[in-house]
């Protein structure tokens, strides 16, 4: 078959999807389709540089790309801009190519499975969408502008006919499944595939020195996007009630976003609290294989839209996991059920504390964590349930 692959970042860019999207491209390609891939110009961070040519060939992979402004940074006008320039660029290029199928993950939010949604009615491809979140939900549990009133009806409308369109709907969780039901559009072509640990093809980097784990110290690591509807300020407070009884302890922030501001308000200067930026996944994954203890937190109710792609690097690595949301979600069943991480009771700072000590007392043997990833989220489980999907539409 003629796929193709969509998402506005892809590989050299940073963003996690960029680095997952290219490696189910190339499990595709090597089952015998003819997958290209559509993007726009590297442009996620400030460091991305606009240097990739607009056609490559890139392994078994067609990979083209539609130019956009550089957007770390910039006005919202402008991120609005991008949008409307990808999106229009993916339509035309369903138009052009004429795929057996095409795929759109959820960002641009609403905007890109619509486009390509509607570029494979008028084409007759088949259409998969891959949704990482699901929007306006993410948007309303967040406090998000896409979130609210009349703008909420509007993308969930807009939404819903790229479900509707869709021959195959994949989510990362039952959770994620439960509220694309919840719409109530009728018996919906629904599969769970979650991710898996993001490689990004190049060897193992040297982190900078300065953000080695000490000598002597035992290291709890949130490393990603430090977003707002993460809850890092409750998690962080309820952490550093145990920095008291062990001084050796280290909280370690790995990353930037939203919320970066408030936590060095918050702890800057504290001796047990350390900040490094966003660092390429080659330098990040020997900070994080480090440490003792990895962080996994959500806002309530953003289990049932999202699912922290964080988790599966940490558990691919064997670290054990601290995850600070609802006992209730699929996420948290799964692994108290494993006996792989803690989940404290609630976000009181008190259950968080609880939950820290147990995993320093007594923690998971890694070896039992990868072992138990292999057998879950590997990328060879994941490539077999995308074979499925592709013979089931064919």
């Amino acid at each position: 078959m003629r796929i193709l692959l969509s998402h506005r970042y892809f590989w050299p860019d940073s963003a996690p999807y960029a680095f997952l999207l290219r490696a189910i491209g190339e499990d595709m390609a090597s089952d015998g389709h003819e997958v290209h891939v559509f993007a726009s110009k590297p442009s996620y961070r400030k460091t991305s540089a606009q240097t990739s040519p607009k056609t490559e060939k890139m392994g078994d992979l067609n990979v083209s790309r539609t130019w956009v402004f550089q957007e770390a940074g910039s006005h919202v006008i402008v991120r609005a801009l991008n949008v409307f320039l990808y999106c229009l660029g993916l339509f035309f290029k369903t138009l052009r190519l004429r795929p057996d199928v095409v795929t759109a993950s959820s960002f641009p939010p609403v905007f890109a499975g619509y486009a390509a949604g509607l570029g494979a009615k008028l084409t007759g491809a088949k259409f998969i969408y891959h949704m990482q979140d699901i929007h306006p939900e993410v948007s309303e549990l967040s406090g998000g502008a896409m979130g609210r009133g009349i703008f909420a009806k509007i993308f969930r409308m807009l939404d819903n006919q790229s479900l509707r369109r869709a021959s195959a709907i994949v989510v990362l969780s039952e959770d994620m499944a439960q509220t694309i039901r919840e719409r109530n559009l009728g018996d919906l072509p629904i599969y769970v595939i979650n991710n898996f640990a993001l490689d990004s093809g190049e060897p193992l980097g040297t982190p900078p020195p300065e953000y080695a784990k000490p000598a002597g110290k035992r290291r709890v690591i949130f490393a990603g996007n430090l977003g707002r509807f993460q809850n890092l300020g409750v998690l962080s407070t309820g952490i550093a009630r145990c920095f008291e009884a062990h001084p050796d302890l280290e909280l370690f922030f790995l990353g930037d976003g939203k919320a970066l501001k408030d936590l060095k308000e918050q702890w800057e200067g504290n001796p047990q609290v350390k900040f490094a930026p966003f660092l390429p996944l080659d330098q990040a994954k020997p900070l994080i294989a480090e440490a003792e203890v990895g962080l996994v937190s959500l806002s309530e109710g953003i289990y049932k839209v999202a699912y922290p792609s964080k988790l599966l690097t940490y558990l691919g690595l064997g670290v054990p996991v601290l995850a600070l949301t609802e006992p209730v979600s699929e996420l948290s069943r799964s692994l108290t059920q494993a006996g792989l991480a803690q989940v404290p009771a609630s976000p009181a700072p008190e259950d968080i504390e609880t939950a820290l000590e147990a995993l320093l007392k007594a923690p998971t043997k890694r070896e039992e964590i990868v072992s138990w990833y292999d057998a879950t989220f590997s990328r060879a489980l994941s490539t077999q349930k995308w074979s499925q999907i592709l013979d089931d539409i064919s």
